[in-house]
């Protein structure tokens, strides 16, 4: 059988396919034909016993054909892995970085994913799998060219930056795989990797551009007692976002008509909005329900990339609340801030440290709706107040 992802068989069936194709990575050199119909009670033991025997070895397979087209699907351009994978049926060459590459092969850059798409072409590709129900039943490997760990998905497709996760550390510039021409992902750091879909939308054309409506929200975790979807509730809103008509604790249930019923939902479909298009948002403000065209923007922050919402401006923030640099004049007083300064508190409260700035980001969103903000800041080694306006 030539074409192994046609296959329409049972669960424990499928499973048997996927390791034979451990022990035999090449499918043009072997022949399986698994029968479509119920397996024959006199079948059953007979799987059973392969089943249990093949499990049983599973995490001492030798990996050393899948090592072998690591070799030919991979290379190393100007000192970084690439990784040859198949999008619509098309070879692309692509890499990962949390700090940015330089290279003229490079074609374009998601930098809140840190993916690269490189020019040229490798011998052979990988084909990627999403990381389905199916996926987590499976005894995976991470693969490159001298190692092969052997491990398990532990959680599914979420947000739009949301990594992959394995259930051990993953080597270096390895692969997720169970077949050897097949991969889940490649690897981020530690055991997180660049899942499937991730990589599907950076090689598409909306690939490195994300909307935004100006708020950062969670989960409803509230029991919905009215007819309405889930939706998300809304924790902050960019203070230095256009167009600004959603307030913390609204409860979004729909935007464009489509209904939101989870966070994964409401980012996808925020993502997906293009820049300077109107998105009508559906919402729930003390009871009642309400509508707003609100003008889409750009997204700044995210991701592997801070989100402090002063990235709109060019502004680096370190994680210990020190501007790095400014890329252009921000707006009202805050102009006075320089490269240097670090933020004590905000509006009198001090600054917790997280490791997305959720807390930094609440208290200007606090701020925001005052209308104005007082900082205290570390100025050449002198604490100074800032008072600004923010309207």
């Amino acid at each position: 059988m030539d074409n192994w992802d046609k296959i329409d068989i049972n669960h424990h069936t499928a499973s048997f396919t996927h390791f034979l194709c451990y022990n035999y990575p090449n499918p043009q050199n072997i022949k399986v034909e698994l029968m479509k119909t119920s397996l024959s009670l006199r079948t059953i033991p007979i799987i059973s016993l392969l089943l249990g025997f093949i499990y049983s070895g599973a995490y001492g397979l030798d990996y050393s054909a899948c090592r072998a087209y690591y070799k030919q699907a991979t290379s190393v351009v100007d000192s970084t892995r690439i990784y040859s994978v198949l999008y619509q049926n098309k070879p692309h060459l692509i890499a990962f970085s949390p700090s940015p590459l330089r290279s003229s092969r490079i074609i374009k850059h998601d930098p809140f994913t840190g993916l690269y798409l490189f020019s040229g072409k490798l011998a052979k590709s990988y084909r990627l799998k999403p990381l389905d129900t199916f996926a987590h039943t499976l005894p995976l490997a991470g693969v490159n060219a001298t190692q092969a760990i052997a491990g398990s998905i532990t959680n599914f497709e979420k947000g739009i930056f949301d990594l992959g996760k394995f259930s051990t550390t993953l080597p270096k510039d390895s692969v997720i795989s169970t077949i050897c021409y097949q991969s889940y992902g490649i690897s981020a750091y530690g055991q997180y990797f660049i899942p499937k879909i991730l990589i599907d939308r950076f090689l598409s054309p909306k690939g490195g551009q994300y909307g935004d409506i100006g708020v950062r929200v969670s989960a409803n975790i509230q029991s919905v007692r009215d007819q309405h979807p889930k939706g998300v509730i809304i924790e902050q809103v960019d203070v230095f976002f256009p167009h600004k008509p959603l307030l913390p604790k609204d409860r979004i249930l729909s935007i464009n008509g489509h209904a939101i019923t989870s966070l994964a939902d409401f980012e996808w479909l925020v993502a997906d909005l293009e820049p300077r298009s109107k998105a009508q948002v559906k919402f729930v403000r003390n009871g009642r329900v309400l509508e707003a065209a609100v003008q889409v923007d750009r997204r700044y922050g995210g991701g592997i990339l801070r989100d402090t919402f002063f990235e709109r401006y060019g502004v680096i923030i370190d994680k210990d609340f020190v501007i790095r640099s400014i890329g252009k004049p921000l707006p009202f007083a805050l102009s006075q801030l320089s490269v240097g300064d670090k933020f004590i508190w905000i509006d009198k409260t001090p600054i917790k440290k997280d490791s997305d700035f959720w807390h930094f980001r609440q208290l200007f969103s606090q701020a925001g709706l005052r209308g104005q903000v007082e900082l205290l800041l570390l100025h050449d080694g002198v604490e100074i107040f800032l008072r600004s306006p923010l309207r």
